[in-house]
């Protein structure tokens, strides 16, 4: 991204957090954000589930952005440096995993490294000084000196304010509930877009991106619309016409058939 291309970024997130906004929605243009303004190969948020320990999964990736498919085990994104970052609410670094006389993390760097990556930032989201989570960005060349680390950490900030007001309809919890909330819609989204992965024959990018088009032509948020797309197909799994409904725009569903 350009100096001009970051600050557009930055402002259309700051306008989205005055509206009704779709948390799960504004996480991965976070994650976007982020991976085209570092020109990474990946690039996540993580939150911090206050429920669980380190040992039982505390750090969940709940948006991700990649430059291309892969599939290879990108799990190394929220262990190691990023969930240090999301746990203790401090940045965390490494310019070049190559490096061999940096021992930190040595089970994370022979992860990251098997999957091709050289470089990370982990930028910390808190609020009120409490961790909430992290955006880790990972790169497949060393990170230089050139990339705006400016930007990542306001990206951290506004997603943690995002995190602490939530959607209009959400404002009066707190922020632990919120961050729960989506953890949840999280899991509705990607169970949706299996669904409609398989309904529709597409790859799970272009199935996420049907779902959040069917989403909007419906008038509805891409969390609400996922949870209707699953239940629909919970409820009926051998009969898919409510399922195709939901994944049509309203106006092109078929009228019911009468016999004269």
């Amino acid at each position: 991204m350009s100096d001009a291309q970051i600050r557009l970024a930055i402002a259309d997130l700051t306008a989205t957090l005055t509206t009704d906004f779709d948390l799960p929605v504004l996480l991965d243009t976070v994650a976007s954000d982020a991976r085209q303004g570092f020109d990474a190969y990946a690039a996540v948020v993580v939150l911090l589930d206050h429920r669980r320990t380190a040992q039982d999964g505390d750090v969940h990736v709940v948006a991700q952005a990649l430059r291309e498919p892969t599939s290879a085990d990108l799990s190394f994104q929220r262990a190691g440096p990023g969930a240090d970052s999301a746990r203790r609410g401090a940045v965390t670094m490494i310019n070049d995993l190559g490096e061999q006389t940096d021992t930190r993390w040595e089970r994370y760097r022979r992860h990251a490294a098997a999957a091709g990556m050289r470089g990370m930032r982990a930028f910390p989201m808190t609020s009120l000084g409490v961790p909430l989570g992290a955006l880790v960005i990972h790169t497949d060349i060393p990170w230089g000196s050139l990339r705006p680390n400016d930007f990542g950490q306001t990206l951290a900030n506004l997603t943690a304010l995002a995190l602490s007001i939530g959607p209009i309809k959400d404002r009066a919890t707190d922020t632990t509930a919120t961050i729960n909330t989506v953890l949840q819609g999280s899991v509705l989204i990607a169970t949706a877009t299996g669904i409609i992965a398989e309904r529709l024959t597409l790859s799970a990018d272009d199935a996420r991106a049907h779902l959040a088009r069917s989403a909007r032509q419906h008038g509805h948020t891409t969390t609400t619309h996922a949870r209707a797309v699953v239940v629909a197909h919970n409820n009926a799994p051998h009969d898919p016409t409510a399922l195709d409904a939901l994944l049509q725009p309203p106006d092109l569903i078929s009228p019911p058939h009468i016999d004269l």
